[in-house]
């Protein structure tokens, strides 16, 4: 065989190959859609100068800027204006940067909900230009005394999508609020989540609420999934070639969920084991349950690890785990500082690792624990709930 003519078999094997994995991965388009209940939401911080050589509208009142951070933007950020007609209050008018020209000159005033306390205002249509054309994105603004301002998403990608041969209603929501649906992190605070239903669905609890990673699993098996930035479409492709670790906790841990850049798992061990894809973790929650003898189920859910549930799993490496009981209780009471001021007494549970630990008993809150108080004589004697903390 000549070089030429294997050269062209070697281009019409790669060119196979390439439209193979095309098909393999065909993009799957979704619908975009808007509320005015925000499914996420995140908190901005309040600039203490007007920003100089910003082109603003009229303005009347005390005006409180902000930048929304945002990676669909070239700049890197929308400037956000707070307004008031009035001398005192609440804001009660908004300006958003809603084209990305870096002024806010020429849009429009969003009005909304305003009482004493808050200002919520509509949701905001912003337009993003990408190399595909301009992408809508809709933010709703609420903002609270004491210059606490949150920004909310108002809108998500959803459809059906093919999983293996099987449809489900796949629901992307922006759960950092940065524009983008396709963030995948170790930090759930910066990841996206892909909300899942079997086609047809009406249950709630047959929903599966995931934050975005690379992989992902369904009905037992492992999928690797790609989502545009935008949200327009994902693609979806059975996994192969996976490496996996191995967790080891123990016997009396019913339930282990963690979550990172691989993609985000829930493992029921048995005999206080399973494996994870290999990958870097936060461990997000784990379950004990137990039945009493009258029928009643108990759990202890531990969970708000922080930097204590990092990890990382090498390929048929073995991490482990003290978690669980014993848990400690805390009482913590915080003096008065003058004679008026009551005493604050606090209890709360926590794990090994620092985690917050609740208890349950059928998937609610028992009655909380009482505290009495009493003076040494009996002349003073008072109960109390620790029904709020």
């Amino acid at each position: 065989m000549n070089l030429r003519r294997a050269a062209c078999v070697w281009g019409s094997c790669a060119l196979l190959w390439f439209a193979c994995r095309l098909f393999a991965q065909p993009e799957q388009w979704l619908q975009y859609h808007t509320c005015d209940e925000a499914p996420a939401y995140q908190w901005i911080v309040l600039l203490t100068n007007q920003p100089p050589n910003l082109a603003l509208p009229q303005l009347q009142g005390k005006p409180v800027f902000a930048r929304w951070k945002t990676p669909m933007d070239k700049a890197g950020f929308r400037w956000i204006c707070l307004d008031r007609t009035t001398k005192r209050g609440i804001p009660n008018k908004l300006f958003i940067d809603s084209n990305g020209n870096g002024r806010l000159d020429d849009d429009p005033a969003v009005s909304g909900d305003v009482s004493a306390y808050a200002a919520i205002f509509d949701p905001a249509r912003v337009v993003f230009q990408t190399e595909d054309g301009p992408v809508t994105y809709h933010v709703i603004v609420r903002y609270y005394q004491y210059d606490r301002v949150y920004i909310s998403s108002a809108c998500w990608y959803e459809g059906d999508v093919d999983f293996g041969g099987k449809k489900y209603r796949v629901r992307l929501v922006d759960s950092n609020v940065n524009g983008a649906f396709d963030d995948i992190g170790w930090d759930t605070a910066d990841t996206d989540r892909l909300i899942l239903s079997p086609d047809k669905a009406t249950e709630t609890d047959q929903r599966i609420d995931r934050y975005l990673g690379r992989l992902v699993e369904v009905d037992g098996q492992l999928f690797r999934i790609e989502v545009a930035r935008d949200g327009a479409f994902v693609k979806v492709e059975k996994a192969r070639d996976i490496k996996f670790g191995t967790v080891t906790v123990p016997e009396t841990i019913s339930e282990f969920t963690a979550a990172g850049p691989t993609g985000h798992f829930t493992r029921n061990p048995s005999n206080g084991s399973f494996t994870l894809p290999a990958g870097t973790y936060q461990i997000l929650s784990w379950t004990i349950e137990r039945k009493d003898n009258k029928g009643a189920t108990w759990q202890l859910v531990g969970d708000d690890f922080g930097a204590n549930g990092r990890f990382a799993l090498g390929v048929d490496q073995s991490v482990r785990f003290d978690i669980g009981e014993p848990v400690l209780s805390i009482l913590e009471v915080t003096e008065a500082k003058s004679a008026k001021d009551p005493i604050s007494v606090g209890l709360k549970l926590q794990g090994r690792l620092g985690e917050s630990v609740t208890v349950l008993r059928n998937k609610q809150r028992p009655q909380p624990p009482k505290l009495v108080l009493a003076s040494v004589d009996g002349t003073y004697r008072k109960v109390s709930s620790f029904q709020f903390g």
